[in-house]
């Protein structure tokens, strides 16, 4: 990770390379005073390649100073991911100047917290492979609990399965070997208004002989640590100063409590994280993945399988690529991610990188026996466990007898459909004013419904029955749709794009839709297990013609069923995605069952692994909450069937509507 021009709306600070360095600190402490003071942000470049950032008024600073006398790649990298950090030289004509800067952030923090933490990272002089930790804190140490928390943290991060070795020294100044400590005793003439704490990191990020960096292993030390400091923050911010003494008549404050250690972290998204947050949606919108994989003679392939007395796999066609993959991937890996400091936003953004590569690769291998490789690295197979689930499904589940037409509830067709559909958009746009959905009849969907981003495409041959009118709305509407126009509300674009591998959460909420609206029939509980048994037959290596006899003669599935459930899965050389569905149930199951809240998972497109991230980008005011819920939450009926699910096993609830 390298260091980079700034990107913020204030500029940094250029003063004449002549001036004495000890000055241009000082003419900068004379600038950022009145800014903390008034809580502005405070971006500036120092002397000597150094950098200073404080996102807002907080009660710490992370330091750090790059020895003079030997490289030390990486080690700044592990301040920069708070929203308050400083690094600079540690050459002894910057030491009185950068002395001076940081009493003057000390003293404008101390003012309005009444009392600061100055918590400076350094790593050990001599090489070691062995990954530690030493806690360097004052002889006469008044804050136990806050070292005790920091050294909980330490001992909870992971690298390589290796935890670190732990270590803690009293000194009469915590300062790195060989440089000046920073002296905060005369800041308030109170010495215990601030505290210095230093942590010793073995760089264990780096090869000891060539100083070559290991960049996953820093970034992972990065996330992890900048936990650790939060949570250390977090824990001295929350004790009270102790009561004013006779001899010390300095005026105390009432220190504020952090509501949680991950407010700690940066606020805002910088320019650099907006361009990069921008240039992967563009990436990511510029293709539509499912519209690609999903044939374009699906009516046609069925009609030639029927009459062919099912016994011939028709040829599928699928839509040519109006891109070359590649050169979208080449645009892709020009992103530059590693400048990004905050490490939740560059791990998210990492992990889409990835899967739009994958699923580029994917696309370009399509109708051929690589993109079946392709679709489990995007999508993974069906363990053991779901299989069984599904089976029993299927065998306690009979396929229904098919209802005489004067005796089956009332059809709806397309157009029928897409007047509800624009009913329900009325009714989400009066919520909010963002919710500018449309509804498209289409000819090349090979399911009834389904949606791409804003658009809700509806098939021109639908004819459903009308009891599927409510959860097909509900699973479409009030989910897909939802949260791509929630996510649209968001300052952070991937929510409305997607996060990495969101789609098995977004058919979990939708399921689950159709269950609390009453609309999980015994045919829909049979499909979702259909489908998984379908994709488990694939990764088995049965043919096409296998999987359509298994789902038709074992488990009494139409021809027609059997042959789109079977189609779906096969479609581009194998497409194992519709094991997320009953997969995604599940999961979000699990979720409910332990207790969580559901609010979070409208807040975007998001995965159920991404919950801790959304949360800790809600604490920090990057993201804020979901603008609208679905609206049948308005409903009594469905939260006592929301509460009534968390206490049930999932074949309960799979059975439920039987």
């Amino acid at each position: 990770m390298t260091s980079h021009p700034l990107h913020d709306n204030e500029a940094s600070v250029d003063l004449d390379d002549d001036v004495d360095i000890e000055e241009r600190y000082h003419a900068l402490a004379e600038l950022i005073g009145p800014r903390l003071a008034r809580n502005k942000r405070v971006r500036r470049n120092l002397p000597g390649a150094g950098r200073l950032r404080i996102d807002r008024q907080l009660p710490f600073l992370c330091l750090y100073r790059n020895p003079s006398d030997r490289d030390d790649a990486g080690t700044r990298e592990l301040v920069t991911t708070e929203a308050a950090y400083l690094f600079a030289s540690g050459d002894d004509d910057h030491a009185q100047g950068l002395q001076k800067l940081c009493q003057t952030i000390v003293s404008s923090m101390q003012e309005h917290f009444g009392t600061f933490l100055l918590f400076e990272i350094w790593s050990a002089p001599e090489p070691s492979e062995k990954f530690a930790f030493e806690i360097v804190t004052p002889e006469l140490d008044t804050i136990p609990s806050t070292v005790e928390t920091l050294e909980s943290a330490l001992a909870e991060i992971s690298l390589h399965h290796q935890l670190p070795k732990i270590t803690k020294s009293a000194v009469s100044h915590v300062v790195p070997p060989g440089l000046p400590a920073i002296d905060l005793s005369e800041i308030s003439g109170n010495p215990a208004a601030s505290c210095v704490i230093g942590l010793q990191v073995s760089p264990v990020y780096r090869d000891t002989a060539s100083d070559t960096l290991y960049p996953i292993v820093l970034d992972s030390l990065r996330r992890q640590l900048a936990v650790a400091i939060r949570k250390t923050v977090a824990q001295f911010t929350g004790t009270t100063p102790e009561p004013e003494s006779k001899k010390n008549k300095v005026k105390q404050k009432r220190v504020k409590r952090v509501r949680s250690y991950q407010s700690l972290g940066p606020s805002s998204l910088v320019q650099a994280a907006r361009l990069v947050d921008q240039q992967l949606v563009e990436i990511s919108e510029s293709f539509d993945f499912l519209l690609q994989v999903t044939p374009i003679n699906s009516d046609a392939a069925w009609n030639e399988f029927h009459e062919g007395g099912c016994r011939e796999v028709p040829r599928l066609h699928y839509r040519p690529l109006p891109y070359h993959p590649n050169l979208l991937k080449r645009r892709l890996f020009d992103i530059e991610i590693e400048r990004i400091e905050d490490p939740t936003l560059a791990y998210l953004f990492w992990e889409k990188q990835e899967e739009i590569d994958r699923k580029l690769t994917a696309l370009r291998d399509l109708d051929t026996p690589n993109f079946f490789f392709d679709s489990l690295q995007l999508f993974g197979s069906a363990d053991e466990s779901l299989v069984e689930l599904s089976r029993t499904i299927l065998e306690q589940n009979p396929d229904s007898p098919t209802v005489p037409d004067s005796e089956e509830a009332h059809r709806v067709c397309a157009q029928e459909m897409m007047e509800h559909a624009r009913q329900e958009f009325d009714y989400y746009h009066t919520q909010m004013n963002e919710f500018n959905a449309t509804v498209e009849e289409s000819e090349e969907i090979a399911s009834g419904m389904m949606v791409s981003r804003d658009r809700l495409l509806i098939s021109h041959k639908l004819n459903i029955s009308g009891k599927r009118v409510e959860p097909l709305l509900h699973h479409e509407i009030g989910t897909h749709l939802l949260t791509y126009f929630n996510g649209r509300c968001q300052p952070f674009r991937h929510l409305y794009a997607g996060l990495s591998g969101y789609e098995e959460l977004q058919e979990g909420l939708a399921v689950l839709t159709e269950y609390l609206v009453g609309g999980l029939t015994s045919n829909r509980v049979r499909t979702l297990a259909g489908r998984v048994l379908a994709v488990h037959s694939l990764t088995e290596g049965n043919s096409f013609l296998q999987t359509f006899e298994l789902l038709h003669h074992e488990f009494g599935f139409s021809p027609q069923r059997a042959f789109t459930t079977t189609l779906r899965v096969y479609r581009g050389g194998g497409l194992t995605k519709d094991v997320i569905y009953l997969r995604g149930l599940i999961l979000l199951h699990d979720y409910l069952t332990a207790g969580h809240d559901i609010e979070p998972l409208y807040v975007g497109k998001i995965g159920l692994h991404h919950v801790p991230f959304v949360q800790e980008l809600r604490r920090r005011q990057i993201i804020v909450p979901p603008r609208i819920l679905p609206r049948i939450w308005d409903d009594d009926r469905v939260q006592k069937r929301l509460e009534a699910c968390r206490k049930m096993s999932i074949l309960e609830l799979l059975e439920a509507e039987q």
